[in-house]
């Protein structure tokens, strides 16, 4: 019995010890491969969706972390997971989920959105960064080049054999092409969309941007309209990377014109390019320009108007009819406007009178005043705001506007519109045209003000005395009287005089602020105000100030005091007025 029962203890240890020794593990436990989840965000079910996607991916490893992962989206692949290995092209990343644009170049397609997670066993993660494209095909490897072939400039990914979660997780998106949108380009201080000014000449610059849910990238052109887009060969295409035209409409078209015109399309600043033509500009007449984007999948934006709302605002192109613009550049109170239609009428009389059987004397005008209050006027290039007329792109539509003509009369009160004139006028005379520029200064000068002025005007500075009206011996005053002469100092130029024309009883001098002006060295003057004798007046300034310069290249004249005021005594404005236009600008 004691046998026995020895022989059944041994068998039960002999059991219990097989069983133990199968549970002891005699090998590594090979790595188990990380499992990917993928999801998007979407208020739609999954039919056809937008090509921009949020989506969402984690990976879960049961002996290990996930490192990062693995994303790419190929186009037509309708699985829920794909083969290992496949042919795409992966990005590497660290992140769980991404806005993704797919690169949608038809109306609808099919896109798969891939994912794969790799795990803490990949020993050469140190080596890709956010972004970096990496292939699975014929092994895994980071295409540096991203060329799309394993070369010698690549980096085989070894380790990345096992880390790789060869099942995917995978997500079929048939995605339709969603139409590009094109807005007028906005002004960066108030983001409000630059208008064109209420009207015009024959020159406009539009500039604009697009955009694409699809990727900005997918905007292949632009096409533009004007007035009538019934049909195709109304419109005018430029390429995506094309953002602001000016259009011009030469007066060589608009002289001899009954009806529409065509335009002249150009592209940059200076030089403009030339790119075509577009048919469709009313003269005289309010016009309305129409532009939108095409994709590359073929469709259009919802067209853009400029204005952007024509039943409340306007942009109205006047047909230039005379050789002259004059500039007319006064504030808009009562006062500056009855002495901007006294000079306005003044040298009309005069032109028509010194240029008769010539477009002269009715001159087209441009107001770059308008629109400005008192302190916007005064500090132009500190506020950066100019008159609601001038063209918001100066560069090029103010200049391409003064070469229409053959002549620029600025008339100005003591304000000028400084920027615009430096920008509009220094390459209009570089093109060949001439300028005549009649202004005043204000009491307190401005030194940025001046610097505008000099940049373009053949002066080099001007008097910085103290303006007053009883400081005597000086070279700059707030007011001069009557009958005051202007001596010339350049032969056959008239002598002029101030005029008596009294704003009250018993006035007997004008009242405005006037600076002796400097010349550069490539000037001449041409006017000096004579100090001998002031009519009821005694002795006011120091010598005798010079007021008019002309440069050598004899286009620009600058006439430092009111010019319409210089019809007095022999009345010899006429004559001045021939003596510059025919004699030294050689127009007629």
């Amino acid at each position: 019995m004691m046998n026995r029962v020895r022989h059944i203890v041994l068998i039960v240890l002999a059991v219990t010890a097989w069983s133990c020794q199968q549970d002891l593990p005699n090998a590594p436990k090979p790595n188990q491969p990380p499992a990917t989840r993928l999801w998007l965000s979407s208020n739609q079910t999954l039919n056809e969706t937008s090509s921009r996607q949020h989506a969402y991916w984690y990976g879960e490893d049961p002996d290990g972390f996930v490192r990062g992962f693995l994303i790419a989206t190929p186009e037509s692949v309708a699985a829920a997971s794909v083969s290992y290995p496949d042919t795409f092209t992966y990005t590497w990343t660290l992140r769980n989920d991404s806005i993704i644009g797919l690169p949608l170049a038809k109306q609808r397609s099919l896109f798969t959105i891939v994912a794969r997670s790799v795990d803490n066993t990949f020993g050469q993660h140190t080596l890709l960064k956010e972004g970096d494209a990496v292939r699975l095909s014929p092994r895994p490897y980071w295409d540096v080049n991203r060329n799309g072939m394993l070369d010698g400039s690549d980096v085989e990914l070894t380790s990345m054999n096992g880390a790789l979660d060869t099942k995917s997780a995978a997500q079929l998106l048939p995605i339709r092409n969603t139409p590009p949108k094109v807005y007028y380009a906005v002004n960066p201080v108030d983001s409000q969309t630059v208008q064109q000014p209420e009207s015009t000449f024959t020159v406009a610059t539009f500039s604009w941007y697009g955009t694409d849910v699809d990727g900005d990238n997918t905007i292949l052109t632009y096409r533009l309209a004007l007035n009538d887009t019934s049909t195709a060969d109304r419109w005018f295409s430029v390429t995506s990377a094309v953002k602001s035209v000016t259009l011009i409409a030469p007066r060589n078209r608009t002289d001899t014109a009954t009806g529409d015109v065509e335009v002249n399309v150009y592209t940059g600043t200076a030089p403009l390019q030339f790119r075509g033509t577009l048919k469709g500009l009313k003269l005289n007449a309010k016009n309305v320009l129409y532009l939108q984007a095409k994709d590359v999948a073929g469709e259009y934006s919802t067209a853009a108007t400029m204005p952007s709302n024509p039943l409340t605002r306007m942009w109205y192109v006047k047909k230039p009819k005379s050789k002259l613009l004059v500039v007319s550049d006064y504030l808009h109170t009562s006062s500056s406007l009855a002495e901007r239609d006294t000079a306005l009428r003044r040298y009309s009389r005069a032109l028509l009178s010194s240029m008769p059987g010539t477009t002269y004397g009715n001159f087209d005008i441009m107001d770059v005043g308008y629109g400005l209050t008192a302190d916007e006027k005064q500090n132009q290039l500190l506020k950066q705001k100019f008159g609601s007329l001038v063209p918001a792109t100066m560069n090029p539509a103010l200049f391409e506007t003064f070469k229409l003509f053959s002549m620029v009369l600025w008339a100005s009160d003591l304000y000028p519109s400084y920027l615009p004139a430096q920008i509009g006028l220094f390459k209009y005379t570089q093109d060949g045209g001439k300028v005549l520029f009649s202004s005043t200064f204000p009491a307190n000068v401005s030194y940025s003000d001046f610097d505008a002025l000099v940049d373009f005007a053949p002066i080099d500075s001007v008097s910085t005395d103290a303006s007053s009206s009883t400081t005597l011996h000086t070279n700059t005053d707030n007011r001069v009287p009557f009958k005051t002469k202007v001596l010339s100092l350049q032969p056959g130029f008239p002598v002029l005089a101030f005029d008596e024309v009294p704003s009250s009883p018993g006035q007997t001098f004008h009242s405005f602020s006037w600076r002796r002006v400097y010349k550069n060295s490539d000037a001449q003057y041409l006017y000096e105000m004579d100090s001998s004798k002031f009519y009821s007046s005694p002795f006011r300034y120091a010598g005798t100030p010079e007021i008019g310069v002309m440069n050598n290249a004899r286009n620009f004249i600058l006439i430092a005091v009111p010019l319409h005021k210089l019809n007095g005594g022999s009345q010899n404005l006429p004559a001045f007025f021939r003596r510059v236009i025919v004699d030294e600008f050689g127009l007629n």
